[in-house]
């Protein structure tokens, strides 16, 4: 497992920085828009509906890899109220909910592709595909789901070696590297 997990590390990286070079060059997209339209009156055709279908890739291929990071704002006010054991199982439940719902979505988007693909939908102004989009953000949201496996993997993993006694608030600062002012 180990070692799936490592693999699927290194391809949601390789998938975050894929995101990088797609935003960079909607960046310079949008910089040349912008010139050209202060310029000569007229910015580049179709940047709006790029960077609007850019975003919703860019977003879906990060996801696995902040979720793997920790990247994610997680707010613990309940779950510092908790005993570890029973907050670690709080966590897989909620996240075992999550990976339900996340896979519903996931499934109903890998069946708008064909849908997609049968009606032959296409962006407005440029004429791009829409299966193509969405089967990028089906892409990022199989990531995600694993991700999200991979997470209560680890928790369950870890159950056992979780010091079950309640820890005080200087403790659960300490370990989050927080230091008080008082």
């Amino acid at each position: 497992m180990k070692k799936f997990i490592d693999s699927f590390s290194t391809m949601a990286q390789w998938l975050a920085k894929l995101s990088g070079i797609l935003l960079l060059l909607m960046s310079i997209l949008v910089c040349c828009h912008v010139i050209l339209r202060g310029v000569f009156g007229s910015g580049i055709l179709g940047t709006y509906e790029l960077v609007q279908y850019g975003m919703l890739v860019i977003v879906s291929l990060t996801l696995a890899e902040n979720e793997l990071s920790g990247g994610n704002i997680i707010v613990n006010f309940l779950l510092d109220k908790m005993r570890p054991r029973v907050a670690n199982i709080f966590s897989i439940v909620m996240y075992f909910i999550t990976i339900v719902f996340m896979g519903y979505v996931l499934y109903n988007q890998a069946g708008m592709i064909g849908t997609k693909l049968a009606d032959g939908s296409v962006t407005g102004t440029l004429g791009i595909p829409h299966w193509i989009l969405v089967s990028f953000i089906c892409i990022g949201l199989f990531f995600f789901v694993i991700a999200f496996i991979i997470r209560v993997y680890n928790m369950i993993s870890n159950h056992r070696n979780l010091d079950d006694r309640k820890r005080t608030l200087e403790e659960i600062a300490a370990e989050q590297e927080i230091t008080s002012e008082f």
